[in-house]
């Protein structure tokens, strides 16, 4: 799909970009906050699903669905994530494309319209959010929470982030945590709604081929009434691990989950960022990568055995499911394939593979205005703002040697092991 980005500097940590393509059915507008990752957490990341309840337009949950079905069925989406060491707190409308509705009806300039009244004109009760709605939203939050600790794949990464972060921004999770979230009240809930309003980069996106100019006039007219005070943070690359962090823990289920830390020695988000991005598909990144092919069909150590990079904090995960009395083997064979990689033990048809695979990956960002909204907006917390394209090229002039020195750059930082001491229970995820 072919398509086209913009983007444009509306005031001081304000911005909107544009996606326009011709082929969609579809379009969005988000509205993203960007913060640094620190103490309030917690706070921040209740304040999206109380947004999403009532507004002074719409009082409650069924107005809003009610304007939603009106609307051809659009519908409202909210999301927490972390990008570096930002947290990154999004509200989007998704909804039909203008030219499929009804006399010549602007649909995403009213779907921006509902997104923009509620998080700017929230219902408040006494001059805070609805005590009830708020109760509300932290039961739902601490379910996500502890959803995540149920799921012990989750949980064990999690864990492995917390440990390996211990005196890091990054190591603190995406949601706060139970403890905190149990504790917010209205009135501290609403003085973290304004700190978001005041404090946050935002960056508007409008995907598809939409209103740009009225969402444009709608950005001015709110924020307009907002006093700003920007914060940003620079995301910490620690490049080298000096040691080795080892911890372990038991639960009564059957699958053990290892879970190891890398340290891809980058400097930045792009240092040789697309030689470090093919080595991790090599390494564990693909089906036929070396943790797939040989520790898990090969040597069958492990149920599961892949390979993530974090590009925005230069870190690299390896997460496998194994049997607990199998930890030492699993841990030496998956190092053992690193080091093959450092000594150039693959083919170029390997090289080629991940290319290939990459290329498929990055094209098919282009199949979504929501996914062409998810890609653009994980870069606006820098501001340099890249096409996939960009880096399929970037992937197609990569060298051998240059895989190999990436995979020289590696260096272990921690182990979090997640010992099962159950005969029965889980079972593989």
């Amino acid at each position: 799909m072919k398509y086209n980005f913009t983007n444009e500097i509306h005031s001081e940590g304000v911005e909107l970009s544009n996606i326009t393509a011709q082929g969609f059915k579809s379009a969005c507008v988000t509205i993203n906050f960007v913060l640094p990752l620190g103490d309030r957490a917690s706070y921040y990341a209740l304040v999206p699903g109380v947004l999403t309840r009532s507004s002074q337009k719409y009082p409650d949950v069924t107005a809003i669905e009610r304007k939603l079905a009106l609307l051809y069925g659009a519908e409202l989406v909210a999301d927490i994530s972390k990008v570096g060491e930002n947290q990154v707190l999004k509200l989007g409308v998704s909804c039909i494309d203008d030219r499929f509705a009804f006399d010549g009806e602007s649909i995403t300039a009213e779907c921006s319209d509902l997104l923009f009244e509620l998080i700017f004109n929230p219902l408040t009760e006494n001059g805070v959010f609805s005590a009830k709605d708020v109760e509300s939203e932290k039961r739902l939050l601490c379910e996500r929470l502890d959803a995540e600790t149920g799921d012990k794949r989750a949980y064990a990464k999690n864990r492995c982030e917390e440990i390996m972060f211990g005196d890091e921004a990054y190591g603190i999770h995406r949601l706060g945590s139970r403890e905190v979230i149990e504790s917010i009240t209205p009135e501290a809930l609403f003085e973290a709604y304004k700190e978001i309003l005041a404090n946050a980069k935002i960056c508007v996106c409008v995907s598809g081929k939409t209103d740009y100019e009225a969402v444009k006039n709608m950005l001015g007219k709110y924020i307009g009434s907002v006093e700003r005070d920007l914060l940003t943070t620079e995301t910490v690359f620690v490049e080298k691990a000096e040691d080795v962090t080892y911890q372990k823990e038991s639960e009564p289920v059957k699958q053990g989950k290892l879970v190891m830390g890398f340290r891809l020695g980058m400097s930045d988000a792009d240092d040789n960022y697309a030689a470090r991005r093919i080595m991790v598909d090599l390494f564990g990144g693909s089906p036929h990568s070396k943790l797939f092919t040989i520790v898990r069909e090969k040597m069958s150590l492990c149920y599961y055995c892949s390979a993530r990079m974090i590009r925005q904090k230069g870190i690299m995960f390896v997460q496998s499911g194994i049997e607990s009395y199998n930890e030492e083997k699993a841990t030496k064979a998956i190092l053992q394939q690193l080091e093959d990689i450092k000594n150039g033990n693959f083919t170029d048809e390997d090289v080629e593979a991940s290319v290939k695979a990459l290329e498929d990956t990055f094209k098919s960002v282009s199949d979504s205005p929501e996914a062409l909204d998810t890609w653009f907006m994980s870069q606006c917390v820098s501001g340099d703002y890249k096409y996939p394209e960009d880096f399929i090229e970037e992937f197609k002039n990569v060298t051998r040697e240059e895989i190999i020195k990436a995979a020289s750059d590696v260096t272990l930082d921690t182990i979090f092991m997640l010992e099962g001491n159950a005969k029965g229970g889980e079972a593989d995820e």
